[in-house]
């Protein structure tokens, strides 16, 4: 299973609930038939998905059985998750961000900054690199500054700029 979103809250009186997208790109979300949704005690429960829609930064998504703005808001904050076989194939240059996190990050000269911990959605979404001493250092997902990105090598190449990355 991947964790696809998180439940934020409920949208309208008829149960439906918003969705923040924890992948790229967040349209896939468009594309599922189904979610499985994370309880507190870490049980998965699949809910079949009636429709969904985008709604400004986030997915509106009305699930079988969930007809009640006070059921849906029991849903909040939980995590949702899909099975592996309902991720489609990505066009050239567009990753899973989960394909990301533990790749070696290195700068172009190849020393070596540390591992992709995660990746901050926002308007420029960010990488977060956490060298050995678990250091964070910040980069914009940006063409211009990582050129390059080998899944099977589990690398990924930082340009890094003057500023970018302090004591390289």
């Amino acid at each position: 299973m991947f964790l696809v979103g998180t439940i934020v809250g409920t949208f309208g009186n008829k149960g439906e609930v918003k969705i923040l997208p924890l992948v790229e790109p967040a349209d896939y979300l468009l594309e599922l038939n189904s979610i499985y949704v994370e309880s507190e005690d870490s049980v998965k429960q699949e809910f079949k998905v009636l429709k969904s829609k985008k709604h400004k930064n986030v997915y509106l998504f009305a699930l079988e059985g969930i007809a009640d703005m006070n059921v849906a808001e029991g849903l909040a904050e939980l995590s949702v998750y899909v099975p592996t076989i309902e991720f489609k194939e990505l066009q050239k240059n567009e990753y899973y961000y989960h394909d990301l996190e533990g790749l070696t990050a290195y700068t172009e000269s190849g020393d070596l900054l540390g591992k992709v911990d995660h990746i901050m959605k926002g308007g420029n979404d960010i990488l977060v690199i956490k060298d050995e001493d678990g250091k964070e250092i910040m980069v914009p997902f940006a063409d211009e500054l990582v050129p390059e990105i080998n899944l099977k090598e589990k690398t990924i190449t930082i340009n890094a700029i003057e500023g970018l990355i302090n004591e390289i």
